[in-house]
Parts: C-alpha cells; sequence; structure tokens
C-alpha cells in the first residue's frame, strides 16, 4: 500500500481543505480506538483498526502536504504498533491458558518465554513510537500544530518506560493527546506552505523553446552565407552581398 493507493484515492475530488478536515477526524478517532487495547474481547481488534485509521490520516495529511516520508514514517509506526497488539494477544493468551491449569512446555521454562516475548514486544513499541513521533512531528511543524509532537514524544516516553509499568500511563496520556491534537490540527494549509504548493503546482515544464523565449538568438537569427561569410537577414534565401544561395 503505497501514499498514492491511499492518500491519493481517499482525497481523491478533494480540495485541501477537506482532506485535512477529514484527516483531524480520522486521526482522533483512530487514536481513540488506540487506547482500547486492554479492553476484553474487542481490544486488539480495536488497536488494530485504530491503527489503520490514523495512518489514513497521515496518508491523507502527507498527500496534502507533499510530502512523502510522513507517509512512510506512518506506515513503519501503525505496522509495528498492529505487530505488537497481536503479539501481546497471543502472549496474554499463553498465559491465561497456563494459569488456567495448561502446562504448556516451553525450553526456558513458561515464564521465560513470556519474559522473552515481552521483551521483543517492547523493543517493536519503541521503534515504533519512535517512527510515530519522525511523522506526527512533521505534520505538527508543518501545519503550525505543535501538539502532535509533544504528544509524540511523550508516547516514545511511554512506550520506553512501559518495563517499569508506569509507561503504560504516560502511554495512555500520550494517545489521549494526540487524539486531541488531531482534533485540533487545523482545516487550512498555512499562507507560506500554500503557496508554495501552489507555485510547485502551477510551475511551466521547461521546454526546447525556452532559450528563445528568454531572448537568445536561435541559429536561424544567426545565419551567415556560407559563401562571403556576410550576415543573413533572417528568412533570406540569397546572399544580398554576392547573391549566392543559402544553404539549409
Amino acid at each position: 500500500m503505497t501514499e498514492a493507493t491511499l492518500g491519493t484515492s481517499i482525497r481523491a475530488g478533494m480540495g485541501s481543505e477537506s482532506a485535512l478536515a477529514l484527516a483531524k477526524v480520522l486521526g482522533g478517532i483512530g487514536a481513540l480506538l488506540t487506547m482500547l487495547g486492554l479492553a476484553p474481547v474487542i481490544g486488539t481488534p480495536a488497536v488494530i483498526v485504530g491503527w489503520i485509521i490514523v495512518l489514513a490520516a497521515i496518508a491523507l495529511v502527507s498527500s496534502t502536504i507533499n510530502d512523502k516520508p510522513v507517509f512512510y514514517f506512518g506506515t513503519v509506526a501503525a505496522g509495528l504498533q498492529i505487530v505488537g497488539s497481536i503479539g501481546l494477544y497471543f502472549v496474554g493468551r499463553s498465559i491465561f491458558s497456563y494459569l488456567s491449569g495448561g502446562s504448556p512446555s516451553y525450553p526456558l521454562g513458561f515464564w521465560g518465554s513470556v519474559f522473552g516475548s515481552l521483551s521483543v514486544l517492547w523493543i517493536v513499541a519503541i521503534a515504533s513510537s519512535i517512527f510515530l513521533y519522525m511523522s506526527l512531528r512533521t505534520i505538527g511543524s508543518r501545519l503550525n500544530a505543535g501538539l502532535l509532537g509533544t504528544a509524540a514524544i511523550i508516547f516514545v516516553v511511554g512506550e520506553a518506560t512501559t518495563i517499569i509499568l508506569i509507561g503504560f500511563v504516560i502511554a495512555l496520556i500520550a494517545q489521549i493527546l494526540i487524539a486531541v491534537a488531531f482534533f485540533m490540527m487545523p482545516e487550512h494549509l498555512p499562507l507560506s506552505l500554500s503557496a508554495s504548493t501552489s507555485r510547485t503546482q502551477t510551475m511551466p515544464a521547461a521546454t526546447s523553446s525556452t532559450p528563445s523565449a528568454l531572448g537568445a538568438p536561435t541559429s536561424r537569427e544567426m545565419a551567415y552565407c556560407t559563401s562571403c561569410g556576410a550576415k543573413l537577414v533572417p528568412g533570406a534565401v540569397y546572399c544580398p552581398y554576392c547573391g549566392a544561395r543559402k544553404l539549409a
């Protein structure tokens, strides 16, 4: 899935204002859904859907401000978050099965395997939060929505400190701030960015006739008689000085 197939297809037939208005709603709703990870039954599906919606919002903004790295970083972040959510779901099921009387066999013992799995998921979560920060920081700076970047860096801190549990609270606060930041995101491009985008879209393509248009002499204007070397009038067929026919 690329920005062209996601953001541009969603944005088809929309202006920049409509695209940003839709992005702020999608981003806010998606961020709220990502907070439901610990909810029974619906937790993991809600998180997956939430990150997909957030990615759609990022794709819209990326297409609107013409900044592809924003989409690429957002894609990596959302993908890692989804992988982490699925992994956490299976770890949770294994713990539940073990505590319910199951007797799974693991090379390092049950709890050793759980610890190893959670360590991997912790690294995945940190990597995801860093990519999300790079994406949202750029969006915040380009659209004058600084709260997005602030919320994203808090999310990084939260994911990095989940190993001491307090990180879960910090990450939850960050997700709330990300949702609020999306809902508060402006629906208009800043004047400087709007003017830059307009110039990019209206700039004429260079053609082979550009030197002539800028006043540079062409080969026809600088024709000389091949017989006597006199400068010829543009369009002349015969040399007015020696009468020789000009060669094509």
